[in-house]
């Protein structure tokens, strides 16, 4: 539980306190020790702090495949998470593998298409590059008149009303204006650092337009040129860089065909190595399982008799299987006889509902046993049961609450009267046809008459009242 506060830096002191705060607009926020934390981490801690079972906990011994949480520790748990890991990669390379094996026969097939198409994309010599230069430059020479034409007027616009000399003529008259007014020099040297670059610009764009030549030769080339590109993207129904990406996958995918028998064993190798961890893993498993198995056994069978069980015989099978399963290769199964002479059945099977509930109440005394300073919430676990019985499992909860804190909801007298404290819960509707839940916590006057009140049926009895104190007692 440390190591969880420590990945989340929450404080460590002498409390631990957890609190939930739940607002009107259904969000919600958790801290503990004052640091917001999310559910996962509450979650994580809950295990370490408490354990709550419902009447319904019974149902997981309805489905046999819920008996691993019974024996499965912390150790196992480690290494079924290590066994997942693997077994998935297992069954990745087995799939892998599975499928190279069926494409086999479609191969020689599928090779001499896969190698015209890479011939064709291979010398078309694609480049998303070259596609973009290729159509800047036809899109120049598609306009070459139009382009000179502009040209021609810019020039006559410099040269017809000689732009340059003039303006040259104009900085040479502000500047006789120095003498008079030295505040203009900024501004001559601005309009003369203009003048250089109208100069240079005009220079530049001159020697363009003598470079700019239309050639119908390369016009028709480069236009060709484009078309290779477009035929393909049309006929492959992509862009160039998909068509590119096309040509690499294609490439390796023959690769693979051509050395189709190295690349089916290195699949293989991959696939029999995570077999022998996936199965070694399980076998370490199954070996801890059966450890557990016997402990577990031995230990219910010492409770039993406690929960008027004694002529119970019980006993685990557990049993290791060629195929992987989700947690390991075990199967699992709780055989069990509730009377004597009688063949050990399935659990779920022959158990009557009070049975399951004292069968449960036997897990959680034993688990109970491991532990100390835990909370435990029992709610009705002592449904289906009365008389002689329910006394049994009021001291089965008694003893478990010497170690541990126990909150046990109950409506028998034979477990409510052997409680340290206890609380009368009750719902009432209001004048407002809302209902509420009050929560009171009975002195011993309080205690004599709810239990009695437990034992006839919600009618109050001098009997009933004197079998109450000698429950209390």
């Amino acid at each position: 539980m440390l190591e969880i506060l420590d990945d989340n830096g929450i404080d460590k002191d002498d409390f631990l306190v957890i609190k939930r705060e739940v607002y009107q607009n259904g969000k919600s926020i958790a801290k503990v020790n004052g640091e917001a934390v999310n559910l996962n981490v509450l979650d994580n801690l809950s295990t370490y702090l408490g354990d709550i079972h419902t009447q319904f906990d019974v149902v997981k011994l309805v489905n046999p495949k819920n008996y691993f949480s019974f024996i499965d520790d912390d150790k196992i748990n480690e290494l079924v998470l290590e066994y997942k890991k693997n077994l998935k990669e297992y069954r990745h390379f087995a799939k892998l593998y599975n499928d190279k094996k069926n494409e086999e026969a479609l191969n020689n097939q599928k090779i001499d298409f896969l190698k015209y198409q890479i011939q064709e994309l291979s010398k078309a010599k694609l480049s998303s590059t070259e596609e973009e230069t290729l159509k800047a430059e036809v899109k120049l020479m598609d306009n070459y008149e139009k382009i000179m034409e502009n040209y021609e007027e810019f020039d006559s616009s410099f040269t017809d009303n000689d732009l340059t000399d003039s303006l040259f003529n104009a900085i040479n008259a502000l500047k006789r204006n120095l003498a008079y007014d030295e505040s203009l020099k900024e501004k001559i040297d601005r309009l003369e650092s203009s003048y250089y670059e109208i100069c240079d610009v005009y220079d530049d764009i001159s020697k363009a337009k003598k470079s700019f030549d239309f050639n119908p030769q390369d016009f028709e080339d480069k236009n060709e040129r484009l078309s290779v590109y477009s035929s393909l993207k049309r006929k492959y129904k992509m862009t160039t860089t998909e068509l590119i990406d096309y040509l690499e996958e294609k490439k390796k995918e023959v690769d693979e065909i051509e050395n189709f028998d190295e690349y089916l064993e290195e699949l293989n190798k991959e696939k029999e190595k995570y077999f022998g961890i996936t199965r070694d893993l399980g076998l370490k498993i199954s070996k801890k399982r059966r450890d557990n198995a016997v402990i577990l056994k031995e230990n219910l069978s010492k409770v039993f008799p406690d929960l008027s069980l004694k002529n119970t015989s019980f006993d685990i099978v557990l049993s290791e299987s060629d195929e992987f399963y989700a947690n390991g290769i075990n199967t699992l199964d709780f055989m069990i006889s509730f009377n004597k002479g009688e063949p050990l059945k399935q659990l779920n099977k022959v158990a009557s509902g009070g049975e399951l509930s004292r069968f449960m109440l036997a897990i959680k005394a034993v688990s109970c046993n491991k532990v100390m300073n835990k909370t435990f919430i029992f709610d009705e676990i002592d449904s289906g049961v009365s008389g002689e019985v329910a006394f049994n499992i009021a001291k089965k909860i008694k003893e478990i609450s010497l170690k541990n804190q126990v909150l046990c909801v109950t409506h028998l007298p034979q477990v409510a009267s052997l409680g340290d404290l206890h609380y009368d819960i009750e719902k009432v509707v209001l004048d407002d046809n809302r209902t509420r839940t009050s929560v009171t916590l009975l002195d011993y006057e309080g205690r004599v008459k709810n239990i009695a009140l437990m034992i006839s049926k919600g009618n109050l009895t001098e009997a009933a009242i004197s079998l109450a104190k000698e429950f209390l007692k």
